[in-house]
């Protein structure tokens, strides 16, 4: 018999009232606490703009050199939402360990940061008709993406015919005006596409036909049925799951598509990357300037000759999270697997330095050291189907190392916090 609030194949499905997170069936939350989450992650996408905007007419000419305020919020929150997807990716994705309730916690709340909206309000919580499985998830994110560029490319036509009809303008200024705002049309598109990338990669691996998972209800292996194992009500057979799962050959086709793409237009300016960081010297201004001036979040905070980093970056956020989703299987070595990947990016990162401003590479060095520690407290922790000390299982759940966790866990953001109050203290005090 399945415990209350489980059923389905292996008892792996939530009965109605129930949501799933981390694989685990809690009770839905009231609907009054689902509605005060979103009004508070909606207010904080809408103060996140609201700072660029200001910052984008400000220069902080104190200690950032010719660096804009816009670029260096992004470069440092950039690395801030980077660790924090990666630490509910990693949860997510190794959700047969029993993680200490610390991991837990901070894994649930960096799920804001996936754009999680299916599971931070859940649908089927608040309508009991309505039913949100891992395909609704993967259409969600994708229509999430694409509802931003399309938003997007009419607040751009709308700007630019208002800018058009203004007769106080000269055409020059018209131009300037259009171009300077289609900059920063890209730079909102590209940030928030490689803020969800991650999210997008994750929920297109779990519902491919790799991630399947056959039970045989007799012992001869006669009866068998596939089901996706981040969903056990969804089989992996049957007209339904085929037209479905086109949509995400669909998404893993964007997936491959971004990066290349952004790759190839940083690839085809490198020149100019590496001999100054004034794209406007290009040969081409009139195709790909504002384009690569929209990407400048990605590249503007690295060294010269480290131009592509960023991409090498995501590609390992991407191995220790997604990629492993296809690959594992419930067992240690896997754990053990991106733990290693983790490790020798670190190395790397340490013998390349990278970034150009110190507190960043301190930022970044942080934060890959803390998801090696969190790949470590996964590795020792206890998996349902092996047998460890229980000493083990009672140091885990002491109360020093659970504020060992958090507070590891919680100095990248306390750093950033630090530092970003400085920077408006001093821009205030000037």
């Amino acid at each position: 018999m399945c415990k209350n609030g489980y059923k389905g194949p292996l008892c792996s499905v939530c009965k109605k009232g129930y949501n799933k997170q981390f694989h685990q069936c809690k009770k839905c939350p009231s609907k009054t606490w689902i509605v005060g989450q979103l009004l508070i992650i909606f207010t904080i996408f809408l103060v996140i703009p609201a700072v660029c905007v200001w910052m984008n007419r400000r220069k902080n000419e104190h200690d950032e050199g010719d660096r804009f305020l816009l670029d260096t919020f992004l470069s440092k929150i950039k690395i801030a939402i980077g660790f924090y997807q990666v630490t509910y990716g990693l949860v997510e994705a190794f959700s047969y360990i029993e993680w200490p309730e610390s991991v837990q916690v901070i894994g649930k709340y960096s799920e804001i940061l996936q754009l999680n909206i299916l599971q931070m309000a859940p649908v089927h919580c608040l309508f009991q008709g309505l039913k949100a499985d891992a395909f609704a998830n993967l259409f969600t994110i994708m229509a999430i993406n694409a509802g931003f560029a399309v938003f997007a490319g009419v607040a751009y036509g709308v700007r630019k015919g208002l800018i058009s009809r203004n007769e106080n303008l000269g055409e020059e200024e018209k131009s300037q005006s259009i171009s300077h705002f289609k900059e920063a049309v890209y730079r909102n598109v590209f940030f928030f596409l490689y803020v969800t990338y991650l999210s997008t990669c994750s929920k297109t691996a779990t519902v491919l036909p790799l991630v399947c998972r056959e039970l045989c209800q007799d012992r001869e292996e006669g009866l068998c049925l596939k089901y996706l194992k981040a969903d056990y009500s969804i089989q992996c057979h049957g007209p339904r799951y085929n037209k479905l799962v086109t949509v995400a050959y669909m998404s893993t086709a964007y997936i491959l598509t971004l990066p290349m793409a952004t790759f190839i237009v940083l690839w085809r300016q490198r020149r100019v990357l590496l001999t100054t960081s004034d794209v406007k010297t290009s040969v081409d201004p009139g195709s790909t300037v504002a384009m690569v001036k929209g990407l400048n979040f990605l590249y503007e905070n690295y060294k010269p000759r480290s131009w592509y980093w960023e991409l090498l970056e995501m590609t390992r956020k991407v191995v220790v999270t997604s990629g492993l989703i296809l690959v594992g299987q419930e067992s240690r070595s896997y754990i053990g697997l991106a733990w290693v990947v983790a490790g020798m990016y670190g190395v790397l990162f340490a013998w390349n330095h990278p970034i150009q401003d110190p507190f960043e590479n301190r930022l970044m060095t942080t934060s890959i050291a803390v998801t090696v520690f969190n790949l470590g407290v996964g590795a020792v922790s206890k998996i349902p189907a092996e047998n460890l000390l229980t000493s083990s299982d009672s140091y885990m759940d002491t109360v020093m190392f659970n504020i060992l966790v958090l507070g590891a866990n919680t100095l990248v953001i306390g750093l950033l916090a630090c530092k970003l109050t400085l920077v408006i203290i001093t821009i205030i005090v000037m």
